[in-house]
């Protein structure tokens, strides 16, 4: 007896012995649309980040702008507190000048009137060190002078020196020089005044007090 079987069967069978499809392997590549896309994705975050970095330069330069507008605020502010600290401490100086002043000329009134005493007590301010101004050149001097006329050698000597060392380039140092020689010559002291008149000599050569001096030594030796 010959068996039929069916079609249907058949077709079974021959599905079940078809090759299953292998799985993709792990490290195949990716697809080309999931690269591009993972690609643009990088290239958003790179501009993003180079929009940051802009920004944060922008603040930088804007931080460094206002360090130099506040460097220079504080400059020009500690400049005029030394204008205005300067410019107050001028009037304070000013009337100090004008009382010497005014003493130096009371003191040349009195010098002219013979009265010596007197003048030196309008120029004690000249025995202190001040400036060096014209005024104290001047008293100092004059002080010197007075001391001359009441014969106060040693003071004379004092004086005379301390004006010649600190005025060399005033006209009077010379006298005051030759001053202090005399004073020297007539407190015996004679080998030291001649040295103070060669000095006189050497230092104001063309001066009339140089002349006086040559014309002591020789006279005198």
């Amino acid at each position: 007896m010959r068996l039929i079987i069916p079609a249907a069967l058949c077709g079974l069978a021959a599905c079940t012995a078809l090759p299953q499809a292998s799985p993709t392997p792990a490290g195949s590549p990716l697809p080309p649309q999931r690269i591009e896309t993972e690609l643009n994705a990088h290239n958003q975050q790179i501009g993003q980040l180079q929009q940051q970095v802009a920004e944060l330069r922008s603040q930088v330069s804007e931080l460094q702008q206002r360090q130099q507008q506040l460097a220079q605020l504080l400059d020009a502010r500690a400049a005029s507190r030394r204008s205005t600290s300067h410019s107050s401490a001028e009037p304070a100086a000013a009337p100090a000048e004008n009382l010497q002043e005014q003493a130096y000329q009371q003191a040349l009134q009195l010098y002219r009137s013979g009265l010596y005493s007197q003048a030196l007590q309008q120029l004690r301010f000249a025995e202190r060190s001040g400036s060096g101004g014209r005024t104290e050149q001047n008293a100092l001097f004059l002080l010197m002078q007075s001391h001359e006329k009441l014969r106060n050698c040693e003071s004379v000597i004092l004086t005379g020196q301390r004006f010649a060392t600190r005025f060399t380039a005033n006209p009077k140092a010379a006298e005051a020089l030759y001053s202090v020689g005399n004073c020297q010559w007539g407190m015996q002291q004679r080998d030291i005044a001649r040295v103070t008149w060669r000095k006189l000599i050497q230092t104001y050569p063309n001066s009339p007090a140089a002349r006086r001096a040559s014309q002591r030594i020789q006279n005198n030796r």
